[in-house]
């Protein structure tokens, strides 16, 4: 594990999220997605290939680009996930980075949603 450390359990949340729902989310988004979170590497992978889609540590396989680049600090990511903060609020105040596809960009929110910790009932 590298220096994200309060993410690590979100992409933990969002893999569990995926195996449930995560045929949805290769639907909405259709894509290779890239976290840079404090010098860790994060690859989610919802393109329609995968089925549900996945997440792994580590840059996307060889041979393949991500669609969308979002880098951002390991504090900012939880509050973006936890929704302290939203993300065009983190990308205005130049929190987050964001490359490659604006519209992908825009279909960020489900997918934070998904890594958002679940209440225990």
């Amino acid at each position: 594990m590298g220096k994200a450390k309060g993410s690590a359990p979100l992409f933990d949340q969002l893999s569990k999220s995926l195996k449930a729902e995560g045929g949805d989310l290769v639907a909405r988004v259709k894509g290779l997605i890239l976290f840079k979170i404090d010098g860790d590497e994060w690859t989610l992978d919802l393109r329609p290939e995968t089925e549900n889609g996945t997440i792994s540590q580590g840059p996307p396989p060889e041979g393949f680009k991500p669609d969308l680049t979002l880098t951002i600090n390991d504090d900012n990511f939880v509050k973006l996930v936890n929704g302290k903060i939203g993300p065009q609020q983190a990308f205005l105040l130049r929190k987050l980075k964001i490359g490659g596809s604006m519209a992908m960009a825009m279909k960020l929110q489900p997918i934070l949603d998904a890594a958002a910790p679940k209440a225990k009932l």
